[in-house]
């Protein structure tokens, strides 16, 4: 069981926060505090970003009062669990990267640094790197150049709290048309979904056999006995 799991766990969308380059710790958390600030992004915000596909599965979705809720894994410091493909909350959808372009001058290397940091979360569907605090050469740069680079100019808190608050709608947006993709994507088909208790479960038929003589030999269970054994079974940890 997670230390800090929680009864709505399930409903939140996991995003990495990594630090790139020498970032001061006391920095990089400030940051990902500014961050936590924007857990819930409202669908109706999201109008601007999100661009439908001509069937989409999710016409019917609740835009004037829905939204989708983010939880933040500062350093991806949660390893991968073996439920992720039972559990998909437990996945990691998304990966920011924090660094100080004060200390890390060279935006080419910090790019590099950041695809390189991201090859270690295979679920991650949408990247981006934030640079905080860059200079005129590096804004210069920064705007010619394509890619997932985003740079936040020096500026008070309040105005800082708006341009992460436009980024979390981007990338929000980004996650619904990318999770509208699989939907599309996914066979009529049904799908056998397996656990890691599977691997645990497969018994040879001499062994099924040999339970089977055991059990003649033994009291039958009594049925509170039988309860007990079914919700066993289908505990999985939260």
């Amino acid at each position: 069981m997670e230390p800090d799991a929680r009864i709505d766990g399930a409903a939140a969308i996991r995003l990495a926060v990594i630090p790139i380059g020498p970032i001061p710790t006391p920095l990089f958390r400030h940051y990902v505090s500014l961050l936590s600030l924007h857990t819930t992004i409202p669908f109706p915000s999201l109008r601007s970003f999100y661009t439908s596909h001509q069937k989409s599965p999710f016409a019917n979705q609740a835009w004037e009062t829905g939204s989708l809720r983010f939880r933040f894994v500062p350093g991806g410091e949660a390893p991968p669990s073996p439920w992720e493909d039972f559990q998909s909350y437990r996945k990691v959808m998304g990966v920011i990267g924090i660094f100080d372009c004060g200390v890390s001058g060279d935006l080419e290397v910090v790019g590099d640094v950041f695809e390189g940091k991201c090859k270690g979360f295979g679920n991650a569907v949408v990247r981006r790197c934030f640079g905080f605090s860059p200079g005129e050469e590096q804004l210069e740069y920064g705007s010619k150049r394509e890619g997932n680079l985003i740079l936040f100019p020096p500026a008070d808190q309040q105005t800082l709290e708006m341009h992460l608050h436009t980024m979390m709608q981007d990338i929000a947006a980004s996650l619904l048309m990318e999770f509208e993709k699989w939907v599309l994507k996914a066979e009529s088909a049904g799908t056998i979904v397996k656990t890691p208790l599977d691997s645990q479960a497969s018994l040879s038929s001499e062994e099924v056999s040999g339970l089977g003589n055991q059990s003649q030999k033994k009291e039958t269970w009594s049925s509170s006995k039988d309860y007990r054994g079914l919700l066993f079974i289908g505990r999985v940890p939260c």
